[in-house]
């Protein structure tokens, strides 16, 4: 049996033996108590004997009371390490043990929401039949061609995406020949202007992207020529390191390494986030209007749809072979562009598979908290809840009945994360402390859910916010695109609201395009040396960047109630 150590044993000076010894003299007096209790005292009262013996009682817990302790040792006074405790289920497997580290990711991916996670079956959704993969017969995309003719309608049309036997066509580079070196070819000029030959029929939302004057547009909200040869420079990139089966590999171009972000190790997170990339990339192609239906990167959308397809589990997850950290960011970023792509084509084949896939991320939902985290039962993280909600919004936008509990709970969550004396700022959590990413992406939340009766934006929650956000302006040197991402969005939307929200766009503005245009590569990539490209590798900086200098077109902003003071609504406020 170990002698027990006890600090107080220092502060009193006693040795272990005397310790022994002052135990043996305890013990000889409580005999002597009870035999006196047996003899002189036997005729007195009961009282008095349960009292005498009541307080040398207490006077034996005391002593013992300060010779156990349930670590071995103090932390001021010795080195040795506390006892830790897990309570372990009988059935569970030694690696499911593992307790989760409370992270901050900016994947936060981020975070939110990216490892070594328990290899289990996914839960059923509670109330829903378990859904099969959607079986729908693999897509045809548009042929490669500089004139690319409309397709039938997808009501009347039941061609493949992309045979998942047949590898994707790199359209960038002609007759499927890569250019001397290596280097991709840029995409042609006219995908710029008219990514579609046809006016499509799509959500006011989406509008933007399709307009005939997209390039005039762009130039009015801040973009410019170089932003979008820039755009066009990163989607030829992307479509030439596709896959052969229609997805993007993450760990192929860097993603998976660990570099401890703010101190934490997230376990080589999104190493296999490769259905979290392909969905960040095909959202970077429909945000610069080019679908599986039409433009010079259909069959390149097909592909990757078609891979989206392919890993969808039974119960409509599209997390793919991504463990515990990364599965909810890869299935909302997947189900995020899925249901983009259904709601700017309306095209039916895709009904299954949106429609399993907003099941499964109903059912991660938190019923109390209203958040999202890692695994069915997690109390939320705004970084997550972010990607979830644009995931839903899109799917409402495709005509997917999102049930009105769902908008509630997420109202609550975001309210349990406000901070700022206004309730402008935004926490990583509701126990945090407010952070300018998470206020970038609570605000931009808040803007989605700005038709809601129930959830109105006040003015001075809006300025609070970008004041915070405009604190820490993009820079070429300290890198961070998961915040640039959703600042751009917030700042974007929020720019016709007031001449002081027209002025903070356009200084944000500025700083943004100036730091994405001079630090991406000659092969129309991003490098992964970032705060969180680590994690999520090339494709994902590259895909976040495109959608940042997407800005300008891909959702319309909010009109306010009236004209700006001065009058101007589409003119640079410089």
């Amino acid at each position: 049996m170990p002698i027990i150590h006890h600090p107080l044993l220092a502060i009193w000076g006693l040795t272990s033996t005397t310790w022994l010894i002052l135990w043996c003299v305890l013990a000889a007096l409580t005999v002597l108590l009870l035999v006196l209790l047996r003899t002189k005292w036997s005729k007195a009262r009961p009282w008095r004997k349960c009292g005498i013996l009541s307080l040398w009682v207490h006077v034996l817990l005391a002593c013992a009371a300060t010779t156990v302790c349930i670590v071995t040792g103090a932390p001021e006074l010795g080195n040795e390490s506390p006892i830790r405790v897990a309570v372990v289920t009988a059935s569970a497997e030694t690696e499911e043990t593992e307790l989760e580290e409370e992270i901050t990711p900016d994947w936060e991916l981020s975070a939110e929401p990216p490892l070594v996670a328990p290899e289990i079956e996914p839960l059923e959704a509670p109330a829903l039949e378990p859904l099969e993969a959607p079986q729908l017969e693999p897509l045809d995309a548009a042929a490669p061609s500089s004139e690319v003719e409309p397709l039938p309608s997808p009501a009347l049309s039941k061609q493949p995406l992309a045979k998942a036997s047949e590898p994707v066509p790199d359209l960038v580079a002609e007759n499927n020949e890569q250019p001397p070196n290596g280097e991709p070819h840029p995409a042609p000029e006219s995908a710029v202007d008219a990514p579609t030959p046809a006016e499509p029929e799509v959500p006011e939302t989406y509008s933007d992207r399709f307009a005939k004057d997209r390039t005039e547009l762009a130039e009015q909200r801040g973009g410019s020529a170089q932003t979008e040869r820039a755009v066009r420079a990163a989607l030829g990139w992307l479509a030439s390191v596709q896959s052969d089966n229609g997805g993007w590999d993450a760990s192929k171009f860097g993603a998976g390494k660990e570099h401890r972000v703010l101190g934490e190790d997230r376990h080589h997170a999104g190493m296999n986030a490769d259905t979290g990339v392909t969905g960040l990339a095909l959202l970077s192609f429909l945000g610069s209007g080019h679908t599986h239906l039409g433009g010079p990167y259909a069959k390149d959308v097909a592909g990757g749809l078609e891979y989206l397809r392919r890993s969808q589990r039974s119960d409509g997850a599209l997390y793919g072979e991504a463990q515990m950290f990364a599965r909810m960011y890869c299935h909302s970023m997947a189900t995020f562009a899925v249901c983009e792509a259904y709601a700017l084509t309306d095209d039916e084949r895709l009904a299954p598979m949106a429609e399993a896939a907003v099941r499964y991320t109903l059912s991660m939902q938190h019923p109390t908290d209203g958040g999202w985290r890692y695994r069915r039962g997690d109390t939320g993280d705004t970084s997550q809840l972010g990607w979830q909600l644009m995931a839903l919004k899109s799917a409402e936008l495709a005509g997917i009945k999102v049930p009105t509990v769902t908008w509630t709970r997420i109202e609550r969550f975001l309210r349990k994360v406000q901070r700022g004396s206004a309730g402008g700022l935004a926490a990583y959590r509701p126990d945090g402390r407010a952070s300018p990413t998470m206020t970038a992406e609570a605000m931009f939340c808040r803007q989605l859910l700005r038709g809601s009766e129930a959830y109105q934006l006040d003015p001075g929650t809006v300025r609070e916010a970008t004041q915070s956000i405009v604190e820490e302006f993009p820079s070429a040197s300290q890198r961070n695109l998961y915040f640039w991402y959703y600042a751009s969005l917030a700042l974007h939307q929020n720019q016709l609201q007031s001449p002081e929200s027209a002025r903070a766009w356009d200084d944000w503005n500025q700083r943004l395009t100036t730091a994405l245009l001079t630090t991406q590569q000659d092969d129309g990539s991003w490098s992964a040396d970032s705060l969180w490209g680590g994690y999520g590798g090339r494709v994902y900086t590259t895909a976040l960047s495109a959608l940042c200098l997407e800005v300008y077109y891909r959702y319309s902003p909010t009109e306010a109630p009236g004209e700006l003071a001065d009058g101007r609504r589409w003119r640079s406020v410089r």
